[in-house]
């Protein structure tokens, strides 16, 4: 059959190869080591074989389409890992091989957007004879295929640097490569991103890429990394090769179709060293068992934190993480013990079950994404406090968050975390409280926990903290719940502090260890989260903690389960 003349410069994916050369072309590794050109770092040209990091990207760009979510994905990397040369790549591909495709790669400053447009024309001005895709326009910031007679692809590739808030407005992307956005300009990165993302249909055949190594605990990236709903982790199987799994991000909301994916410096096969490695610390001994890494990693390690990152291990984690929160490390240094944190959170079980609450039949069942962990059943006999720090209920502010422990060793049993309306979060912990043997609850009552408080006393929960404040010349009156203020809220996360120190804290929650790596003493003296982290699990847990020293040792006589109706203004 006669060919026309669009269908004969459209190389790879009309008739001009056969079935078994076209099928070749729709796959992305074969097309790199076929046709991309790359400098290496030895200066010399080379094809684009991908590397073993690259290789599971791939393989997870393909569960995300098995599962029928688009191409959205928001990488946290190590440094020079090849990410961006694999994304640039990847559009490269997709414009150069389709009609009516436009790709986009914005960077976070003009060096950096030069260069990536640098590798793209360099992938241009190497593909082998007859493989070329026409150009009409080549320039600094534009790469189209085209003809002047419009029957060429009518694809284009075109770059910008996050400089101005409006990039894309009326405009068609495809394919789209968002460069070091942890790095955007703060007071742009918001409308930006806003801008540039409308222009991004939700067709099949699209892709939106974040990459970026971390800077800081806040910021656009930080906030869609860890609002993401799917999360893969690269990590190092039994036999020491990089693997992914994916798990569902909790927290994250069941419309959010963007997939956080975390890959570890040391998955990198360029990072480890083969000389000999003497005397492994008690702190490398914990990423060892945490990680899986062997001696080469830690001599590599040792030697990239004095040489690359100026001796400082905060930098060294920033630019090669081991794991995604510590990558947003902060200019102030947790309050809590970092090294026993690691090795806690190295030795820390996974729940033996999870479930969910549901309000029609006021009964808990099995979840595989329940909010609710628990690592301890109630015990005949045994005493449980709950301490919960409540919040607003809203899904993009705060989460409220139910910390069950053990009322004499105060080892944790369970935890429950998520968005919820105060009121309902107040019938969630009687039902809580009630399966962990009437334990005694201590809701936080400051701002929306007065809510939660008025819910479990009209209720009549038969155990909830009280607190007697003094209010002179009357006598002192009774208060439900917990009250956090300047001076107590030093005195309960002290105690916590020293819990860690020691190694009797009991807590086994690997999410509330993430949360104290970011928790921290600002400059005016103030604890608390760092700017763009959370807290609510360390403050409920404090509050737990702190609590079941003070409540009266566990009596002999059964628990009355119709007690007085309080008065009315206790809670209040």
């Amino acid at each position: 059959m006669e060919k026309t003349t669009k269908e004969r410069i459209l190389w790879p994916v009309m008739w001009g190869i056969s079935d078994e050369e076209r099928e070749l072309y729709k796959d992305f590794p074969v097309f790199a080591r076929a046709v991309l050109r790359i400098q290496t770092t030895e200066g010399r040209l080379a094809p684009l074989v991908l590397n073993e990091i690259q290789e599971l990207l791939e393989e997870i760009v393909a569960d995300i389409r098995a599962s029928g979510r688009p191409v959205r994905l928001i990488i946290l990397k190590a440094r020079r890992e090849g990410i961006s040369t694999w994304a640039a790549g990847r559009l490269y591909w997709k414009t150069a091989t389709n009609f009516n495709r436009a790709a986009v790669i914005i960077a976070h400053e003009r060096e950096a957007t030069d260069f990536l447009f640098g590798m793209v024309k360099r992938f241009q001005r190497h593909v082998p004879n007859g493989c070329k895709p026409a150009e009409l326009h080549n320039n600094s910031q534009n790469l189209e295929f085209n003809r002047p007679s419009g029957n060429g692809l009518d694809s284009a590739i075109r770059v910008g640097t996050a400089n101005k808030t409006d990039f894309g407005s009326g405009q068609l992307i495809h394919y789209i490569l968002l460069s070091e956005t942890a790095k955007w300009p703060t007071q742009k990165a918001s409308q930006l991103l806003t801008s540039v993302l409308q222009c991004v249909p939700d067709d099949e055949d699209t892709e939106v890429i974040f990459e970026s190594t971390a800077k800081g605990p806040a910021g656009e990236f930080y906030e869609r990394f860890f609002r993401a709903r799917y999360f893969y982790e690269v990590f190092l199987n039994n036999k020491g090769q990089p693997q992914y799994r994916m798990k569902i991000n909790e927290s994250g909301s069941r419309e959010n179709l963007y997939s956080a994916v975390f890959i570890p410096w040391y998955v990198f096969k360029k990072y480890k060293l083969t000389d000999k490695c003497a005397g492994v610390t008690d702190d490398e001994f914990a990423l060892k068992k945490l990680y899986g890494i062997t001696n080469s990693h830690l001599l590599w390690r040792r030697k990239a934190i004095e040489n690359r990152c100026g001796g400082s291990l905060d930098v060294f984690r920033q630019e090669y993480p081991s794991n995604a929160r510590e990558a947003f490390v902060s200019k102030q240094s947790s309050i809590f013990d970092i090294k026993k944190i690691t090795q806690m959170k190295a030795a820390a079980p996974p729940p033996i079950a999870r479930r969910e609450f549901a309000f029609g039949t006021m009964k808990w069942t099995d979840a595989a994404e329940g909010r609710l962990m628990i690592w301890e059943e109630p015990g005949h006999g045994l005493t449980y406090v709950i301490g919960a720090d409540v919040a607003e209920g809203l899904q993009s502010g705060d989460f409220s968050c139910a910390f069950v422990v053990e009322r004499l060793t105060g080892r944790q049993a369970a935890i429950w975390h998520g968005h919820m309306d105060a009121d309902l979060f107040g019938a969630l912990l009687i039902n809580l409280g009630r399966y962990y043997n009437t334990a005694w609850l201590t809701p936080e009552r400051n701002n929306h926990g007065l809510t939660t408080i008025l819910k479990i006393v009209e209720q009549r929960y038969p155990r909830i903290y009280v607190e007697m404040i003094a209010e002179p010349p009357a006598k002192s009156r009774k208060r439900f719940g917990w009250l956090t203020n300047a001076s107590n809220k030093h005195l309960i996360i002290d105690n916590l502090v020293s819990e860690i120190r020691d190694g009797t804290s009991g807590i086994v929650s690997v999410e509330t260890f993430d949360e104290m790596l970011t928790f921290v003493q600002t400059e005016d003296g103030k604890y608390g989260a760092d700017a763009g982290a959370h807290d609510d699990r360390v403050m409920a847990a404090a509050i737990a903690k702190h609590v079941r020293k003070t409540l009266p040792l566990p009596s002999k006589t059964p628990l009355r389960t119709t007690p007085t109706k309080p008065n009315e203004d206790a809670w209040t």
